[in-house]
């Protein structure tokens, strides 16, 4: 079975762009979903709508793993999948809307994220880890954005949702 780490490693794999801050917002996300964005639930609707239709689709991987719980689900791919755009919120929405995780958990992925930037596994030093992570507890670590490099290279735009929701996806049909 998968722990925090192989997920991360994977993201890591996936996205060489990541900063320190992309890992505390992986960490972040793995550990209580998507929670702090739902606090406007018709700002979000709009948002979600601006963002959805501004994006290509995109035949990329449809979702990315980042815990046992939660997946980042990539809208180009959604989109690309002809999927209802409706769905994707509504799976959002509702994972949203439950709480997910404690502070210990976050701690605890925050604390395995150490141990994958002390191993050398990311473009970045263990000196900007902690550098980032010291102004990190400064400021009350709080959510973050993804850091600008990560979004110049990645363009992520993605829905975290949780994992036993993936089953209420309706996969597209092949054609022949």
């Amino acid at each position: 079975m998968k722990n925090f780490k192989d997920y991360l490693i994977a993201q890591l794999n996936m996205h060489p762009s990541m900063q320190p801050q992309d890992v505390v917002k992986m960490c972040y996300q793995a550990a209580f979903g998507a929670e702090h964005l739902l606090d406007d639930v018709d700002a979000a609707k709009q948002y979600f709508t601006l963002e959805y239709d501004s994006v290509p689709a995109n035949y990329i991987a449809l979702y990315e793993d980042i815990s046992p719980d939660f997946c980042r689900v990539n809208i180009s791919a959604w989109k690309a999948s002809g999927l209802p755009a409706d769905l994707l919120f509504q799976l959002f929405y509702m994972t949203a809307s439950t709480p997910h995780g404690s502070k210990e958990l976050f701690m605890e992925y925050l604390s395995l994220a150490e141990e994958v930037v002390s191993s050398g596994n990311t473009s970045f030093s263990v000196d900007e880890w902690r550098t980032f992570m010291e102004k990190y507890k400064a400021d009350g670590m709080k959510a973050v954005h993804h850091s600008q490099a990560y979004r110049e290279k990645e363009c992520p735009s993605y829905r975290v949702i949780s994992s036993r929701f993936l089953s209420l996806i309706p996969l597209p049909q092949k054609t022949k």
